[in-house]
């Protein structure tokens, strides 16, 4: 799933406007009317906080400093900002911002831990964990490529997920922060060509195999006309739904829009296609980290990082090599029993199940998705003991496959946008929906929305916890026998398990270990079956995202781990919904302090 965006809850402190209201030039639109804090406001407005409130000041602060992610989490109004700013990606801004988090850590690590109550001690390091993790990131922060062909972490697709899908259009003050940023977008353009020559200088460049797919997918945008470019059709296609816009303002802020079009998104786009252009021409044959400026201690951290452990790449690539053999007799056991020949390679076992186990196309897609998270939602009430009041919907699109929270403006549901695109093969889709929706992130990331906690526990991006509980709501479906009569249901699941094992093979094969392109794309291959197409963009992502797609299947053995270590301790006593309960009642957690909170689960039930 995306990361980035994660479900905030509704209790906000007051806030501060930082800067004051722009004039406009030549424009009824406004400029941008608020201004990020600087480190001098962060440090007037936390001294002399007591515990609670300087956790949740400092967050609001900092994440003040990303406008972009604000709009994401709908917490534009409980800010006191507009959603008419873009991210700052200059030298200056990315420097004042790491000053900021270094200044957060210190000032938390000067709070007494033992003087503080249960609650906050949990808040305590969980927060002490983010900011340290921040603030080691700091070391590394000019290694990412900034712009790819990989729309999660390329930060030109950032912004065009933002207008086109993202930001909100239901007043008039939606579309005037709307032609606001994109007046904004020559600005960060200009930065984000400004960083790769900066990091190109260092000799950190994206693979070529990389800039040859940014290039490409880039090119519609280059060369759409102002009239038919997305940014445009969105706001012409919204305007006539929005209450109280008249006709000449209607027509106005079509006009802005065009002409910001004209003079500075597509002049924009032109120039960040020759930079990736002549950038091409200097890029290196090579995949991995390893052959980058200061790589191997990056990637390191990047493991760390996504997986919240101090697990090295040499014990991840083991664990793959182990999980691979587990899942390849799995899969040839339930192929056998569907009378397949013992000894199948996978990708023939998958070709003839995608074959057999029937599919469906258009308007059937979606409506498949929402049969089985109905179904989900009814099975899974044996086993969990609430169930977030937040509901999630099932969205179609061409480049579906992830999960959108809800933002915390309640302006809509939470979304599992679902891959709906020409004719779609039937058995990998109930366990997409069991990962995205119910039990998995939907359950998950909802339920922290609701639970109270301070802001940092309930939108804390740490994917060892968050995929790895996905994960695991996948396997609990297997052991809650909601694929007992769905042998290719079942075979679809065993695939995507393996793709996950098959990850921390591939990803510590290409950063570490020196794998080519085409030696990782085989080893997807022979072991999930998926087309070689769809291996392809696989080892792509991971050569742009290091140590993400470990998380998963981390993350997953971790949860296993912990409920076998809380049902030998409980024997007849453990309660399996009890146990979800304790994993998602405290947001999300690294996996150390989940730990931690599973230990003193043990000693409460059992009084030792």
């Amino acid at each position: 799933m995306r990361s980035l965006l994660w479900l905030l809850p509704a209790l906000i402190l007051g806030l501060a406007l930082f800067g004051g209201q722009a004039a406009s030039d030549n424009s009824t639109s406004p400029a941008p009317a608020w201004a990020p804090p600087a480190f001098s406001d962060i440090e007037a407005e936390l001294a002399g906080l007591e515990f609670d409130a300087f956790i949740e000041t400092s967050y609001r602060l900092h994440r003040l400093r990303f406008p972009q992610s604000i709009t994401h989490l709908g917490l534009a109004d409980a800010f006191g900002a507009r959603n008419d700013r873009l991210d700052d990606y200059s030298s200056e801004y990315v420097a004042e911002t790491h000053r900021i988090e270094r200044f957060i850590l210190d000032r938390l690590r000067a709070f007494d831990r033992d003087a503080l109550s249960k609650e906050q001690r949990l808040t305590y390091d969980v927060a002490e964990w983010i900011w340290d993790d921040t603030v080691r990131g700091q070391a590394f922060a000019d290694l990412d490529y900034l712009v790819t062909h990989f729309y999660i972490t390329s930060r030109d697709w950032a912004v065009y997920d933002l207008l086109v899908k993202v930001h909100p259009l239901g007043n008039i003050a939606d579309a005037e922060d709307y032609v606001a940023r994109l007046a904004e977008i020559g600005r960060q353009f200009d930065q984000l060509i400004e960083g790769m020559d900066a990091r190109a200088d260092r000799g950190i460049v994206a693979p070529r195999v990389v800039l040859n797919q940014a290039i490409s997918s880039i090119s519609g945008l280059v060369n759409a006309p102002a009239l038919y470019h997305p940014f445009y059709a969105r706001l012409r296609d919204r305007l006539p739904g929005i209450p109280g816009v008249t006709s000449d303002r209607h027509n106005e802020l079509l006009a802005e829009a065009e002409t910001h079009l004209e003079e500075t998104v597509l002049p924009a786009y032109r120039k960040l296609y020759n930079k990736l252009i002549a950038l091409r021409e200097i890029a290196p044959d090579t995949l991995g980290y390893g052959d980058q400026p200061n790589g191997d201690a990056y990637y390191d951290y990047a493991l760390r990082h996504q997986n919240q452990t101090e697990l090295t790449a040499t014990e991840i690539h083991e664990i793959g090599l182990q999980q691979v053999a587990r899942l390849q007799e799995e899969i040839g056991a339930a192929a056998a029993a569907l009378g397949y020949d013992e000894g199948t390679p996978i990708p023939a076992i998958y070709r003839r199940v995608s074959r057999e186990g029937g599919s469906f196309s258009g308007a059937a897609i979606v409506a498949e998705y929402e049969r089985l998270l109905a179904d989900a939602r009814e099975r899974a009430s044996d086993v969990f003991e609430r169930f977030p009041s937040i509901p999630v919907e099932i969205i179609g699109d061409d480049f579906g496959g992830y999960y959108r929270p809800a933002p915390t403006d309640g302006s809509r549901p939470a979304q599992f946008v679902a891959p709906n695109s020409g004719s779609q093969p039937r058995y990998p889709m109930p366990t997409l929906t069991y990962h995205e929706t119910i039990p998995g992130h939907h359950m998950q990331i909802a339920t922290a929305g609701e639970l109270g906690l301070p802001l940092l526990r309930t939108t804390a991006e740490l994917l060892g916890y968050v995929e790895g509980w996905a994960l695991y709501s996948e396997r609990l479906a297997w052991e809650l026998g909601w694929y007992a009569d769905d042998p290719y249901g079942d075979l679809g699941r065993l695939s995507d398990e393996m793709m996950r094992a098959t990850r921390l093979v591939v990803d510590t094969g290409i950063h570490v270990m020196g794998w080519s392109f085409d030696e990782a794309v085989d080893y997807f291959v022979e072991n999930t079956g998926r087309p070689r197409a769809f291996a392809q963009g696989q080892i792509l992502r991971y050569a742009v995202w290091p140590g993400q797609s470990t998380s998963y299947m981390i993350g997953f053995l971790a949860m296993l781990d912990l409920r076998e270590r809380v049902r030998d301790a409980l024997g007849e006593e453990f309660d399996l919904a009890a146990y979800h309960t304790m994993i998602l009642e405290n947001g999300s957690l690294p996996l150390a302090v989940l730990e931690q909170i599973v230990d003193r689960f043990i000693e409460e039930a059992t009084g030792d």
